[in-house]
């Protein structure tokens, strides 16, 4: 799972956010922490209930008719065409980048022949050789990640030196007030921290990570390794960036291509062996994520989509054939994304925003029986129509981005729970198939709890629902306390891991209590 979200792109993003705005702006993607909490507590036990290859399948296990296989075939084109071309686009981009300036090779030199080796090996090896290997590049690109970070905060000065020379605000954890709590930088990290989060596409946990969550042997290793995904994330893997960009400002304060100059350091810094090792962490962390999106794409793709609607009854040698195909005609497709794309750090913005529509009825569909399939059907399609509009009008474009979250997020919300109430529920008996497989809990599945002859608080959400708010606060505890103690804030630093300390001992006697069985 760690490896997966780290790829060559990340340490690009971090460094642009960094320079462009400050520290503060990572809460961008900080705010995951929250959603990433939820799939711990709520979602990790319920997807290896599942047990399912993708995501896309759970349609079938929570929704009937002929609308659920509908919405089967468009969800598994709308993930592997839409949303994870602008994925794959982000990362092969930052690949460019980084071929350009250490190796001087253009756009679509670097585009072919990056994501052709990537190509190869994770057509021969699939969804095991993918998992394996991940294994290994996340330490590799771990590695030359903390090496940067230390040579360039060493040519900077050290960290007090670096500290002096660089604007106090860019040094804040969180945005500064000098426009008052409506100012547009404390409005933009309301957006991300009150919006963000639970209205992304993945809120349940999203295709990679539930992959990943399916394969685990057990529940208790589910939530476990979704656990420790979310400390690796956050609190280990930021810092040596963020050191890196904070060394870069004081390095390279005029440089304008602000994602560029961290493959810039690795050039201008480290000698020969070293640079050979970072180079080899980049090609690592790129073909750790990249091999996983291109195996989770043609996975939708023939297992949602061709299988079910075209071709049934074949032999797995055709349809891993067909997978294959897929896998390269999908490639063309973000190479060609890619090549128009210039912004790291706008893709990803562009991303959120495009299925922040869709989060929260994929939350919902776990705990309301009421959600139906033309829910998610008129969510996603809701969601993809007004984010080309509000990107596309003049009238609307100009306007910030959390404003254009809201928007998206309130048109799209509004649509889907019209639909929902003006189309019919779900089979009862498809719905009490569920609801044995997977007891979701909660007051939203009483109607169904009486027909199955149980109480609706028998699987109660009060312990999941305390296990996150202080999940929550220890990741943020730990992530916050040691950036804290590494730039010399010891009082704030020691407060904070002071937070993480008692959210943490509460968890764990609260797990312990439930023998790691969060229903109840």
């Amino acid at each position: 799972m760690v490896a997966t979200t780290f790829s060559s792109d990340t340490p690009l993003y971090i460094t642009g956010l960094v320079r462009e705005q400050g520290i503060y702006e990572n809460w961008q993607w900080w705010c995951f922490i929250m959603s990433g909490m939820m799939s711990v507590f709520f979602f990790a036990r319920l997807w290896r209930r599942l047990g399912v290859l993708t995501d896309v399948e759970l349609i079938t296990l929570r929704y009937s008719g002929k609308t659920a296989s509908i919405l089967r075939g468009f969800k598994a084109v709308y993930f592997s065409v839409a949303v994870h071309t602008i994925i794959k686009a982000q990362v092969i981009l930052a690949m460019a980048k980084i071929m350009d300036v250490s190796l001087g090779w253009g756009k679509w030199e670097s585009i072919i022949i990056s994501s052709s080796i990537t190509i190869a090996y994770a057509m021969l090896s699939g969804y095991w050789g993918v998992v394996t290997t991940d294994f290994f590049q996340f330490f590799i690109a771990l590695i030359g990640a903390v090496v940067l970070a230390c040579a360039s905060v060493d040519k900077a000065g050290g960290i007090g030196a670096m500290k002096a020379s660089i604007n106090q605000d860019v040094l804040g954890f969180f945005p500064p007030l000098d426009g008052g709590f409506l100012g547009m930088s404390f409005m933009t990290f309301l957006g991300y921290v009150g919006l963000s989060w639970w209205s992304k596409y993945s809120s349940d946990g999203g295709g990679v990570i539930v992959q990943r969550m399916a394969s685990c042997r057990d529940e208790r290793h589910s939530l476990l390794a979704t656990f420790y995904f979310n400390v690796a994330n956050y609190a280990l893997r930021t810092w040596p960036w963020v050191l890196a960009a904070l060394a870069s400002l004081v390095l390279y304060p005029s440089a304008r291509d602000h994602e560029a100059v961290y493959p810039q350091m690795m050039v201008d810094l480290l000698p020969s062996g070293l640079k050979g090792l970072m180079l080899a962490s980049f090609f690592a962390a790129f073909m750790s994520t990249l091999s996983t999106y291109l195996n989770l794409s043609s996975a939708y793709f023939v297992n949602d989509f061709y299988r079910p609607f075209f071709c049934k009854k074949a032999s797995e040698r055709h349809y891993i054939m067909v997978s294959r195909l897929v896998t390269l005609v999908l490639s063309a497709i973000t190479a060609i994304v890619t090549y128009y794309t210039t912004s790291i750090v706008g893709a990803f913005k562009f991303l959120i925003a495009f299925g922040s529509g869709t989060g929260l009825v994929y939350i919902m569909r776990w705990f309301w029986w009421r959600i139906n399939a033309w829910s998610e059907i008129s969510a996603m399609v809701a969601s993809t129509v007004t984010t080309v509009l509000v990107y596309s009008l003049p009238s609307l474009a100009p306007i910030p981005y959390f404003e254009k979250l809201l928007v998206i997020i309130c048109v799209s919300t509004v649509i889907w729970i019209t639909v929902t109430f003006l189309t019919r529920p779900t089979e009862m008996s498809k719905l009490l198939e569920f609801y044995h497989k997977t007891t979701p809990g909660g007051a939203g599945w009483r109607p169904v709890a009486v027909l199955a002859n149980e109480s609706a608080n028998v699987h109660g959400l009060k312990y999941p629902l305390t296990s996150w708010m202080c999940g929550c606060l220890f990741i943020i505890g730990l992530t916050l306390g040691t950036g804290k103690l590494i730039l010399g804030y010891y009082f704030s630093g020691l407060a904070w891991f002071s937070t993480a300390i008692v959210t943490g001992w509460y968890m764990h006697r609260a797990l312990s209590r439930k023998g790691w069985n969060m229903t109840g």
